[in-house]
């Protein structure tokens, strides 16, 4: 019977390493989705540079389509509208033609007679002193802002959608070395009730086995939840794009292909996303257009004049008369202090662009630091695995040339896959760092309209 329980051990530990060896088999099967393998165009000016990150992405023409039809998207446009509308608001003036009319009766005491008098008149202000001009301009920095704002939306959203996409990724490879990790303490625990049965270890030794197997049965039930809630995250936001069952084909470990370092500089990457950046380019709009409004109230220090013209009867039409009329106030204290504090408004946004310029500099400086470091990591963790992985088919040849115990073997099997999640981790890291870069570099997923 030992014998009999000695073949099954050793039956069991090769197929535990053999399904460790094949923890990249997911790699080798079709995507169940269709949106993981991109066929749309890219965007870049060198398709190259993004080519790497097509077999992790979802296809661009669905992301475009689902982004336009979500309720963000929506918002962003009925918001743009409303800016279309205040900017041929500004252009168009807020002066309007009003129109007077009087009547009344004259009483004359000595003849005793009523006479019916009369007076219409049409008037409306004027804009003088190039306020017009300066309008007009206003006016289109108003609607570069509305324009700006809408890309800004468009952008975010893809982002955002690009998060929940890898976190989704993140938790679908937990959720697969801990499905590995299960079927391996479940074959070790039904060894170890076999080995205990024909006495070969003692009780304590079992009891060890079975509460590492419900250790790593809750563990199991952690990345089920997990990768539950990631993918109903996505799927409520984004109903248009199905979800992957398996990971990319490219975190195997027999994969050929791994990231390219970047060749742009860093210094011409930054300046790049600085003129790129919508962010960015809002508050520069939005800075122009306030010291556009502060020369418009220096300006408007001088008040707009207001001329009509009027035609009355009097004397019952015995008398008419008409003309033109001109009124203009005086300026009081309020249009200089309204002007000096648009004024202020200007210069305090024009220092928020330089210290944006300098927080998104920093900003972007760490993702490509961080891309590069991580990067190296990723190879590293990559070699790492597939040493380990060899290490676990070693460990089987000598278990069964009689060497070692199955509880070495059952560990290296274990820590080979732990290696291999790890290395995807860091590889799915890598590619969002990188995927990030090329997005904000407005060479994947630009949908700019």
């Amino acid at each position: 019977m030992k014998s009999v329980v000695k073949s099954f051990v050793l039956t069991a530990a090769i197929a535990c390493t053999g399904l460790l060896m094949l923890g990249g088999a997911h790699a080798q099967q079709p995507a169940v989705s269709a949106a993981v393998a991109s066929t749309a165009a890219p965007a870049a000016s060198s398709p190259f540079a993004t080519s790497h990150l097509f077999p992790y992405l979802p296809a661009e023409t669905v992301v475009k389509d689902v982004l336009l039809s979500s309720p963000l998207m929506q918002a962003a446009r009925a918001k743009k509208e409303a800016g279309t509308a205040r900017a041929k608001g500004i252009d168009a003036g807020t002066a309007e033609f009003i129109l007077r009319s009087t009547s009344q009766r004259r009483h004359e005491v000595a003849a005793g007679t009523q006479l019916h008098e009369s007076m219409v008149s049409i008037e409306r202000p004027v804009r003088f002193w190039g306020k017009s001009g300066m309008d007009h301009n206003l006016a289109t920095q108003t609607q570069a802002f509305a324009d700006i704002e809408y890309a800004d939306a468009m952008h975010e959203g893809a982002r955002e959608l690009m998060r929940f996409w890898f976190a989704y990724l993140r938790a679908l490879a937990d959720q697969k070395n801990a499905v590995t990790t299960f079927d391996l303490a479940a074959r070790m625990q039904r060894l170890t009730q076999s080995q205990l049965k024909q006495g070969e270890i003692s009780q304590l030794d079992a009891e060890l086995a079975h509460a590492e197997f419900e250790r790593i049965t809750a563990a199991r039930s952690v990345a089920d939840a997990q990768l539950a809630s990631s993918a109903s995250a996505f799927t409520r936001r984004y109903a248009g794009m199905v979800l992957p069952t398996h990971m990319p084909v490219a975190l195997g470990l027999d994969a050929s292909r791994n990231l390219p370092p970047l060749t742009e500089t860093m210094d011409f990457m930054r300046q790049e996303f600085l003129d790129k950046n919508h962010e960015l380019n809002m508050m520069r709009v939005d800075a122009q257009r306030l010291r556009l409004a502060a020369d418009r109230a220096s300006r408007d220090r001088l008040p707009d004049p207001t001329v009509g013209v009027f035609s009355g009867r009097e004397r019952a039409g015995a008398e008419t008369i008409s003309g033109v009329m001109f009124s203009m106030p005086f300026p009081g204290a309020s249009r200089f202090h309204h002007a000096t504090a648009l004024v202020a408004d200007a210069q305090a946004a024009s220092d928020k662009v330089l210290l944006a310029e300098q927080q998104l500099g920093a900003m972007f400086e760490s993702m490509f630091i961080q891309f590069q470091h991580k990067r190296t990591a990723a190879d590293n963790l990559k070699s790492a695995a597939q040493r380990q992985a060899l290490a676990a088919a070693q460990s089987v040849k000598a278990y069964t040339l009689g060497e070692g115990s199955l509880s070495d073997v059952l560990l290296i099997a274990r820590l080979a896959s732990d290696n291999l999640n790890a290395a995807e981790r860091m590889q799915l890291e890598v590619v969002e760092l990188l995927a990030l870069i090329r997005l904000d570099l407005h060479q994947i997923w630009d949908f700019d309209e």
